[in-house]
């Protein structure tokens, strides 16, 4: 294969992955997307599900954010699950007083994922949400979760998280990320090719809950997988609302990446037919949004060395820009205050941290105990 050849192929996989699969989303949702069945008045019984660990000084007022939902009361429970914690974590969760709340008090620390496969074993409702403790809920988001149910063939629903602006300079550019991401998500599940939810805020039915493997990083991709695999739809309600924080700097930012691109391989590694196009029943639509999105630092960097390489003076002028664009993307992250005054330097900032997580996530998915790429925020 030419250098000059393998350059387009691979400006060709970046391209598809980050425009032309959004675009052609987009067009098709457009054209043949459709919107479940949903009832804003009933409300099944629901219990949601809280796993803390460590959380003694935020716990309290969570458990009260989800009491205080426009939900009826008598179909609303709370679970706290406390993952070995050290501190007073679940004396203080019982301690609102309500007797919609329970509390699961684990001896040792298990992992998230193991923590939450131990507490829906004391779910009997039909519905079971989850969310995390630094989240806060809008109010009717229990309300909005819920009504797509109403559709039998809905069988998990992702919320919508908002983020608060963050304070340094690549936060611009982490927004309008997220911003398409979240675009894009909605465009996947009015085809029925949503395949993640948000951690934050999502819902299933109780019943198609398959229980998670310990150490398991992604278990809001690992729940909406299986319920595809079931037969069933993922949807996206944008009426269900949770709050978070940005994160505080672009280290911690890039800690978050990392940890969601790491658990795509160790997802890729436990669920092996997600390779397979005839037993994953959205494998376009996994392959071309979180499959190859993991291949596209490498498709940077061949084109890099094959621009490098390829005869002509077109090639070296294109590799003389992807070194300058590559030069002020890093002088973004290292000077974040100046990269905000400079139009789209933060989301080509961004982009670079992405792709660099992107490519430290195989090494980091094979790490000895998995369970250490989730760290508490």
């Amino acid at each position: 294969m030419s250098a000059s050849l393998l350059f387009w192929l691979c400006i060709a996989l970046v391209a598809w992955a980050y425009a032309g699969y959004p675009l052609l989303t987009a067009l098709l949702a457009r054209r043949y997307g459709h919107t479940p069945y949903r009832d804003d008045g009933e409300c099944e019984a629901m219990t949601v599900v809280v796993a803390a660990f460590d959380e003694e000084a935020r716990i309290a007022a969570r458990v009260r954010d989800i009491l205080e939902q426009d939900y009826p009361a008598d179909r609303l429970q709370v679970l706290v699950v406390s993952d070995g914690s050290r501190d007073d974590t679940a004396r203080t969760a019982a301690s609102v007083g309500d007797g919609r709340v329970r509390v699961l008090d684990l001896p040792h620390n298990v992992g998230k994922a193991a923590a939450l496969t131990l507490a829906l074993r004391q779910v009997d409702t039909p519905l079971v949400a989850f969310t995390d403790v630094r989240q806060k809920f809008a109010p009717g988001a229990l309300r909005a979760l819920c009504a797509p149910f109403a559709d039998p063939s809905i069988g998990a629903v992702s919320g919508e998280l908002v983020i608060a602006p963050a304070g340094h300079g690549t936060g611009e550019g982490v927004g309008l990320y997220w911003r398409m991401e979240k675009r894009l998500r909605s465009d996947e599940a009015r085809l029925g090719w949503l395949h993640g939810v948000s951690g934050s805020i999502h819902a299933l039915r109780r019943a198609l809950f398959v229980p998670i493997p310990a150490g398991t990083v992604l278990d809001d991709m690992w729940m909406p997988l299986q319920v595809l695999r079931s037969g069933h739809r993922v949807w996206m309600s944008r009426e269900a609302l949770a709050f978070d924080r940005a994160s505080v700097g672009v280290d911690e930012e890039f800690q978050r990446k990392l940890r969601t691109l790491a658990g795509n391989w160790q997802l890729v590694a436990r669920l092996p037919w997600l390779l397979n196009p005839f037993a994953n029943p959205v494998f376009f639509a996994w392959f071309s949004h979180k499959f190859l999105r993991l291949l596209v630092p490498w498709a940077l960097l061949a084109a890099l060395a094959a621009s490098a390489f390829a005869d002509g003076a077109l090639y070296r002028t294109l590799f003389g820009l992807q070194l300058l664009a590559y030069a002020a993307a890093l002088a973004g992250l290292v000077l974040p205050r100046v990269a905000a005054r400079l139009p789209l330097l933060p989301a080509a900032s961004s982009f670079v941290m992405l792709n660099f997580a992107a490519l430290l996530s195989l090494p980091a998915s094979l790490a000895v105990d998995p369970s250490r790429l989730w760290k508490k925020h």
